[in-house]
């Protein structure tokens, strides 16, 4: 029997019936390392310093012996040695392993045929699911897939003429896959606007060609993605043009034409952007991967992801339509929204038309935030840090809440400035004014503190606003918390949470209706939401006397136990005292020096028919 060894994508051992075979993984590494090299021998000292350079080498030599003893073991089950070993060397015997690299490695005869064979080859990345690398390997891969790359550039400008003819969505996968690495290779993006000439698309090819961004010189050195938050000076950070991600459409159970529709949709408003000089996008499969990941956030970050492009199929009934909306990945703000009709006659025919007009919207809508973008990116320390607090943000228990304090006090100490971390330094104390439920004001007067600060320091911020209108709800000062709202949402109409804070702000003003509308639009712009919307949500709709939606949207909630007293109240208002017991036992675990007056007393509603309300399915509770 003969194996394979797959080092493109995810690193893995698989049989002649393609079935993975279990390898120890730092055994597939070595095989990689020996057949990427070209070597049949390699030394033991070479090895262990490639898998473990941030050890001291007597622990390199012992984790190798450990690793070869595993090797050993699985081999001689396997009943097949592909490494050999000496006291002071590693030998690989190719007599009964193959790689997906081999046939790259032979001539396949002309330009056009050796071009097809690269971009078929190069579709992913090389060891791309590696998790645990040191900075030596690290290093290693990088250079293979920078070789892997240049290869690929190298067969398709040789190929150009021949394949932009008769092989363009290869020449279009290709040139994504380039200029998602080096935005700045203008030999690759003539090509790609010379596709769309020849497809007929000259209106995207004039656009692409004739970009606003400025030209930045060949001779600018391109970072990776991957090395993003290693220092930088601010100089070569204003030649990194925002990376964007389009996300394949979710579409639940929809099965229909329009599914497959949409996502050749997606793929070509990606491809189209790829020959923007404007911002670097992530490649249509990547994508894919992407949308796959249960922490995007986590990948959003590490990928060093300035935009993401959200689309969702729906079923509207009547119809099929597809929602799209462009997030602003720094503050989780939506900076576009659109929706699309996906039935009727032209639906396929409208397909170039629309992926136009989604092109023309990223494109006009990353130039219109790039001053905006660089507040938050210039200096990669003080956002590295915002991002870790902003995420910590949302859960909501005080362990995280002060987490993310302290992550906000350490982006503002890399950049005093940075107006968002003020912002989320006075989201922080306000969560701990509401988690500790002991109607601390100086809790209060610190987020207040902050939140002024942020606005000082960049008055064009929607959050620092938002702050302001928060702090201001929880001190009775509605009309003020309603007018700071208010120009937080002028500032940024389609900003999610922004929306969420004012949705709060109408049901305490004893307007729940409103809440109710807004929170739900907040829910449509960011479906996968914080907790603290699905906690306003139920709010408003106990108040409306919709104690069951109420439960249904706290069951919503990833982390439950902050709304426990509304639980309560909504199941003793049903007439469940069981229920409600339940919760009202949660509560006094969680606060066991709880007292429903002092409660009452801070909780913010207008209107005493809503305090007298919420107090009586308490009571019904059994508080």
């Amino acid at each position: 029997m003969t194996f394979r060894l797959q080092t493109l994508g995810r690193l893995r051992l698989v049989d002649n019936d393609g079935r993975e075979v279990t390898f120890p993984e730092k055994g597939l590494l070595i095989l990689c390392y020996l057949i990427v090299g070209g070597y049949r021998e390699q030394s033991r000292n070479d090895i262990a310093k490639l898998l473990w350079d941030e050890v001291v080498p007597s622990q390199a030599f012992v984790n190798l012996r450990k690793t070869i003893s595993r090797i050993g073991a699985r081999q001689d089950e396997l009943g097949c040695h592909f490494l050999r070993f000496s006291p002071s060397s590693v030998g690989l015997d190719v007599d009964r392993l193959q790689s997906d690299l081999d046939e790259i490695c032979r001539d396949p005869g002309d330009a056009l045929n050796r071009f097809q064979l690269a971009a078929t080859t190069f579709q992913e990345d090389f060891l791309k699911d590696l998790k645990s690398q040191g900075q030596a390997l690290h290093g290693w891969i990088e250079r293979q897939r920078g070789e892997h790359m240049t290869l690929l550039r190298e067969r398709l400008i040789a190929a150009a003429p021949e394949a932009a003819k008769s092989h363009r969505k290869l020449v279009k996968a290709a040139a994504a896959r380039l200029l998602e690495r080096n935005p700045l290779d203008e030999e690759v993006r003539k090509i790609l606007t010379q596709v769309f000439q020849l497809e007929g698309n000259h209106l995207e090819a004039r656009a692409l060609a004739h970009s606003n961004a400025p030209a930045v010189p060949a001779i600018a050195e391109w970072r990776p993605a991957s090395t993003i938050f290693a220092p930088a000076s601010e100089a070569a950070a204003d030649l990194r043009p925002p990376r964007v991600v389009l996300l394949p459409p979710s579409n639940g159970a929809i099965d229909s034409p329009a599914t497959q529709f949409a996502g050749a949709l997606i793929e070509d408003v990606t491809i189209g952007l790829c020959a923007l000089r404007s911002v670097s996008v992530i490649a249509p499969y990547t994508a894919a991967q992407i949308s796959l990941q249960a922490d995007k956030a986590n990948t959003y970050q590490k990928h060093a992801i300035s935009y993401i492009l959200d689309t969702r199929l729906t079923d509207e009934g009547s119809r099929l339509t597809l929602f799209t909306q462009l997030i602003f990945f720094a503050n989780d703000e939506v900076i576009w929204a659109d929706r699309f009709n996906l039935d009727g006659d032209g639906l396929m025919t409208s397909r170039r038309e629309i992926a136009r007009q989604i092109a023309y919207a990223i494109a006009s809508q990353v130039e219109r935030n790039e001053a905006h973008r660089k507040t938050y990116e210039t200096n990669v320390g003080s956002y590295r840090s915002f991002l870790l607090g902003q995420r910590y943000l949302k859960q909501l228990n005080l362990p995280e809440v002060r987490r993310a304090r302290k992550s906000f006090r350490e982006s503002l100490y890399e950049n005093s400035d940075f107006a968002p971390a003020m912002s989320g330094l006075a989201r922080s104390y306000f969560f701990e004014w509401l988690l500790t439920a002991r109607g601390d004001s100086e809790l209060l007067a610190l987020a207040e503190r902050h939140a002024r600060d942020a606005v000082g320091a960049d008055d064009t911020l929607a959050t620092g606003y938002r702050e302001l209108g928060v702090v201001k709800l929880y001190l009775r000062q509605f009309d003020e918390s309603m007018e700071y709202h208010d120009k937080a949402e002028a500032l940024s109409p389609q900003h999610a949470n922004v929306i969420a804070s004012y949705a709060d702000t109408l049901v305490q003003a004893s307007r729940p209706e409103g809440g109710l509308r807004k929170i739900q639009a907040a829910l449509d712009l960011n479906p996968i939401a914080p907790d603290e919307y699905f906690w306003t949500a139920a709010g408003a709709s106990y108040s409306l006397g919709q104690y069951e939606q109420a439960i249904a949207y706290i069951e919503r909630m990833g982390d439950p136990t902050p709304a426990d007293r509304l639980s309560a109240a909504s199941w003793g208002m049903l007439g469940n005292k069981k229920k409600a017991r339940q919760f009202v036992r949660k509560t006094f675990d969680v606060h066991p020096d709880f007292d429903l007056d002092k409660w009452m007393a801070i909780v913010p509603f207008r209107e005493e028919w809503q305090r007298v309300h919420y107090c009586e399915g308490l009571r019904k509770a059994g508080f």
